[in-house]
């Protein structure tokens, strides 16, 4: 899986492919994405690490600078991650990505 999208919007595997999409006719990603065993990293163009799909409940958390999480998102990443504010939109699109994802 090279791209996954949440959220409408569009993560690429690594900074080459963040890259590439600078020129692409269907638009610049907006960031990259890291999968584990537990959780997906969602990382914004600047290479900073901002949020988190959790695997075991579907939560979207935010990071701090200093590495640690919150149990929720910030304005920053709901903002940054076009996050929605009612919680039942949050939900459906994060249990389909972790689904797709084999997470």
């Amino acid at each position: 899986m090279d791209t996954i999208k949440l959220y409408g919007q569009t993560y690429v595997k690594n900074e080459k492919a963040l890259v590439d999409t600078l020129f692409n006719a269907n638009g610049t990603a907006n960031g990259t994405f890291k999968r584990y065993k537990n959780r997906i990293e969602l990382t914004h163009t600047s290479g900073e690490v901002i949020a988190i799909v959790r695997a075991i409940d579907g939560v979207v958390i935010s990071t701090k600078s200093n590495g640690r999480y919150m149990f929720s998102t910030s304005s920053k990443a709901d903002s940054l991650f076009s996050i929605p504010s009612d919680y039942s939109a949050k939900i459906p699109p994060v249990w389909e990505l972790l689904k797709s994802c084999n997470v």
